[in-house]
């Protein structure tokens, strides 16, 4: 899965709740997987909201996107 950078807020919005979204499904939350892995919250959801765009934010988000929604397929 290629991650890419979004040019609208909306897009990361729309990514965003796919996340959650599938997440739901599985019977978990954003949340409970966050903590699961340690990572931090606040910095977690300003990268897959994309108001954080540095190195480490835009890794964050590609790993993010890789576990939950690669095995979403």
């Amino acid at each position: 899965m290629d991650i890419v950078l979004h040019d609208t807020e909306q897009a990361y919005e729309a990514e965003y709740a796919r996340v959650r979204l599938v997440l739901i499904s599985r019977g978990s939350s954003l949340n409970t997987y966050l903590k699961s892995r340690g990572i931090c919250r606040q910095l977690a959801y300003k990268a897959l909201k994309g108001r954080s765009l540095g190195r480490k934010a835009v890794a964050l988000r590609a790993q993010i996107i890789r576990d939950v929604l690669d095995t979403a397929a």
